[in-house]
């Protein structure tokens, strides 16, 4: 696997019809730990980076409950994103393991580097498409829901060594429902508000 610009978003593209094959590819790469955790960070940081840009450049309607909401609040927008993404990792890994796959921690964090990479590139997508053509954004945003969780169920698939990728896909629905309720309980808790996303949506 190369780094070069070109090559990776062949890959990313590559992603879509075949994402196996690239889950091997990039499951194979060989890093550091904490070399993983830095490059977590950064996507993170530019996910929620590009989701204050949407909100800046289209906001919402105007509503007094959104004043309390994840909206309004970039930092404790970005610190609940980055949460669910660390806490995606570690059920990638946990639930996996669990069912008897063979899947390392690494490679459960390459999952969501992976995932967070692309979704960046189609966050912007979106963004431009908003400015020219809002219905075709409001596609491009579904389609990006859409290839996340294609992502997460085929790379899961792949480094636990499951054959089949529509159990781990029911599996990650389920979890997923678990996970929006604990965090709607803590945010709830916290004083989030009513505006949350949901976890699909923070990429």
């Amino acid at each position: 696997m190369r780094f070069e610009p070109g090559y990776l978003l062949g890959m990313a593209l590559q992603t879509i019809p075949e994402p196996r094959k690239v889950a091997r590819d990039v499951l194979s790469l060989d890093f550091p730990r904490a070399a993983l955790w830095q490059a977590f960070a950064l996507f993170a940081v530019l996910s929620t980076g590009l989701n204050v840009a949407s909100v800046i450049l289209f906001p919402p309607p105007p509503d007094p409950a959104l004043a309390d909401s994840l909206l309004g609040d970039p930092l404790r927008m970005g610190m609940v994103q980055t949460a669910s993404l660390v806490i995606t990792v570690f059920l990638i890994y946990w639930v996996g393991r669990a069912f008897g796959g063979h899947g390392t921690f690494p490679q459960a964090i390459l999952t969501v580097i992976w995932m967070q990479y692309v979704s960046v590139m189609l966050q912007l997508v979106v963004l431009v498409l908003a400015l020219f053509a809002p219905g075709l954004a409001a596609l491009a945003a579904l389609f990006s829901v859409g290839v996340s969780f294609w992502i997460i169920t085929h790379f899961t698939a792949e480094m636990h060594g499951f054959r089949s990728a529509g159990l781990v896909f029911a599996t990650i629905v389920v979890l997923l429902l678990g996970l929006g309720v604990v965090l709607g309980v803590a945010l709830a808790l916290i004083g989030a508000g009513a505006g949350v996303l949901s976890p699909m949506q923070m990429r």
